[in-house]
């Protein structure tokens, strides 16, 4: 089934160059399960050439946003209506929407939200290393009288990339830790285990709690945020708009 001509067109920005560290197959891979995943909208993909190899530091997040200001002041001329960032820790999200003047979503708020309907407490299974600061982050967002806990499972960003194989039963002992603890939800805390194939899914299957794919909510936040934005912004951003073959 094809697209409808207003189609939401959407870019996945990855934050670091996972063409080169991976592999362009992986790009592509990620480019299908995010089309399966959004069927309703156009969505391409960009690696960039430089910037961290991996985010797993406040240094990292911090080399992110000069690594994508150039490309993301085309973004609106290049026809995008909303941008999702591949990192679950939303580096530079706001400065990036401002650059850009399209909304730039972040999908460890997106996922991190999608938990609060579901359940009563959550937690945050991440890679390890990663990023301090999440739980100001949730305080943030203003939810931390639901958070239970961030759990490290045991794997590097680009070793769950490599390998998620390898890490499924560490994954699965965590979240079940998380869950005695008294998270009735749990929320991915690093993309490489979103897109881990069946990873979410028999993760939810062995720990009996909704598991949040905060891909997943990304997108269907990104499109929220073309849906609901005022007419005089879709009239703006169509007539500044010099869309590439």
């Amino acid at each position: 089934m094809g697209h409808m001509p207003d189609a939401p067109r959407l870019l996945y920005q990855l934050v670091s160059p996972l063409h080169q560290t991976a592999g362009p197959q992986e790009v592509q891979r990620r480019l299908e399960m995010l089309r399966a995943w959004a069927p309703a909208c156009r969505i391409e993909i960009a690696s960039p050439e430089t910037g961290p190899a991996a985010v797993q530091s406040a240094a990292d997040i911090a080399l992110v946003f000069p690594a994508l200001r150039e490309a993301a002041a085309d973004w609106q001329t290049e026809g995008y209506d909303a941008v999702v960032l591949g990192c679950f820790s939303d580096p530079a999200a706001e400065a990036l929407s401002e650059v850009s003047g399209v909304p730039v979503i972040g999908p460890g708020e997106a996922g991190i939200l999608a938990a609060i309907p579901l359940g009563e407490r959550f937690s945050v299974l991440s890679s390890d290393p990663t990023p301090p600061g999440l739980r100001r982050r949730i305080r943030g967002i203003g939810v931390e009288a639901m958070f239970v806990s961030e759990i490290l499972v045991s794997g590097s960003v680009a070793q769950l990339v490599a390998d998620p194989d390898r890490h499924i039963a560490d994954v699965v002992a965590q979240g079940k830790r998380a869950v005695a603890e008294g998270a009735d939800v749990l929320v991915l805390g690093c993309l490489a285990m979103s897109f881990a194939k069946g990873l979410p899914e028999r993760l939810a299957d062995e720990v009996g709690v909704p598991v949040i794919n905060p891909v997943i909510s990304g997108l269907q936040a990104a499109q929220a945020a073309v849906a609901f934005r005022p007419a005089a912004t879709v009239s703006n951003s169509k007539s500044s708009r010099s869309i590439k073959p």
